[in-house]
């Protein structure tokens, strides 16, 4: 049989072009089943990581209750650390150990309670929507103001010693506390301060820190002059002198109740709570805040000053070509534009050259921005395609007029900002991240935002 060379090479495409086909689809379906295998593979081994991780780190804290405690039992009388700043840092260590012990043992029971319900987070979460970025909170010059009255009965009779310290709670992770501050080092006019800078990392911006004022009374135990003179008599070991050291030791080393600390601890700390405040993104700004569960007759003023700062650990940048709508003389005109999202505005120019060497030819303020999120242009009044809209405000001038892309309202002058990317895919990389700066300013930032306009 004799075949024309075109029908030789038709053939031969349809020959090889079949097979080709098929591989590509079986491929596909073997690399989706694979990669659901490995990500279900990763989430259980990350629990289980994260379990251990738990479990070692609630060992720990255990052996230091322990080890604290057996500290503490030694404390019997003066010369041997009773009423010593000593005896007041093992106490703290014990409260720290304990507290965390507590938020470990909490974070563990979660965990262990959301392993079955971890697939359907997982799927419900590719669904959301642009979510805020996370950020870090800084809290520093803390003061706790005491009561007049109480500091001038502290400095006519020196009785006790008294220390306070507070603890920072964000979840297990987060807790931290400051050093011990008693009336004695730490006062500083009529309240006592505390140096410590403390920054919590990568946190939401729902997050919720509660702030915990405890105090330590160390009563000093006064030998008058009697006393004095027996203690300098022999200290020979006498009936009456072994039977209360039996009893004593006996009395130290019985277990008065079961303590929330763990199975093998010996006691818990004799820091009590005084005071205890919450800190949420509102409070930025504020100095004084309110103390709750403070004893009526406590020193305590009833309120604490700190300062609370907060900053966004997101830097959302974005480069390329957008064609602007502006007005020229009366008639609206398209110009492409070279723009850069950095922080909070989108500066433009007309070369990519001109970024380096030259100032903006203008900027966009998205702090200004009234819309609640980014979206595609009204067909109706703009027929170009690709093209996404911002409408931004601000405090009208003198020499401000009405143009095609701007209104004068009462005291405020509005602007329409048309932008235009080349590709669908482009615009819609532009919208999401102005959508996240958006979303990271309007909710971190709040008060350096205008309300937004439209539907909710």
């Amino acid at each position: 049989n004799l075949y024309s060379i075109d029908a030789y090479r038709s053939q031969r495409f349809k020959e090889t072009d079949r097979p080709s086909m098929k591989q590509v689809i079986v491929r596909k379906e073997d690399m989706s089943s694979r990669l659901e295998g490995k990500r279900n593979g990763d989430d259980q081994i990350n629990i289980k990581q994260k379990l251990q991780e738990l479990n070692n780190e609630i060992n720990m804290q255990q052996t230091v209750i322990h080890q604290t405690s057996q500290a503490l039992n030694c404390c019997i009388d003066e010369d041997h650390g009773r009423g010593s700043q000593e005896e007041a840092e093992a106490e703290r260590l014990l409260l720290i150990a304990t507290e965390k012990r507590a938020a470990l043992l909490e974070e563990l029971n979660k965990l262990k309670n959301k392993r079955p319900q971890s697939k359907k987070i997982k799927a419900d979460s590719t669904i959301s929507r642009v979510s805020p970025s996370k950020g870090s909170v800084t809290l520093s010059e803390m003061r706790l103001p005491l009561k007049a009255d109480f500091i001038c009965n502290i400095q006519k009779a020196d009785t006790a010693n008294y220390y306070y310290i507070i603890m920072l709670k964000s979840g297990a992770e987060n807790m931290v506390a400051t050093p011990l501050a008693s009336t004695t080092n730490s006062l500083c006019g009529d309240a006592l301060s505390f140096s410590t800078t403390f920054t919590l990392q990568n946190v939401s911006s729902d997050f919720e820190i509660n702030i915990e004022v405890y105090n330590l009374i160390q009563k000093k135990e006064f030998i008058g002059v009697d006393k004095k003179k027996k203690s300098t008599k022999s200290k020979a070991i006498t009936p009456k002198r072994l039977l209360t050291s039996i009893t004593t030791k006996t009395n130290l080393l019985a277990p008065a109740m079961t303590s929330p600390d763990g199975p093998n601890s010996v006691r818990t700390s004799n820091f009590s709570l005084v005071g205890s405040h919450t800190i949420l993104l509102s409070s930025v700004g504020s100095t004084k805040f309110l103390l709750d569960k403070v004893p009526f007759l406590s020193p305590l003023e009833g309120h604490i000053y700190l300062n609370v700062k907060c900053q966004i650990d997101s830097c959302v940048e974005e480069r390329g070509f957008l064609t602007m709508f502006e007005d020229v003389s009366g008639f609206g005109a398209w110009h492409r534009r070279w723009c850069a999202l950095s922080g909070n505005c989108i500066s433009y120019w007309t070369y990519p050259d001109d970024e380096k060497r030259k100032h903006p030819l203008g900027f966009i303020n998205l702090a200004n921005c009234t819309n609640r999120q980014i979206e595609p242009a009204n067909r109706e009044f703009c027929a170009r395609h690709n093209t996404f809209e911002l409408i931004t405000v601000r405090p009208q001038r003198e020499d401000d007029k009405e143009t095609l892309v701007s209104q004068c309202k009462d005291t405020l002058c509005v602007t329409k900002n048309w932008l235009s990317a080349d590709t669908k895919d482009e615009r819609n990389l532009w919208m999401q991240k102005l959508n996240q700066v958006l979303i990271d300013l309007r909710i971190w930032q709040p008060d350096a935002c205008y309300v937004p306009i439209g539907k909710p």
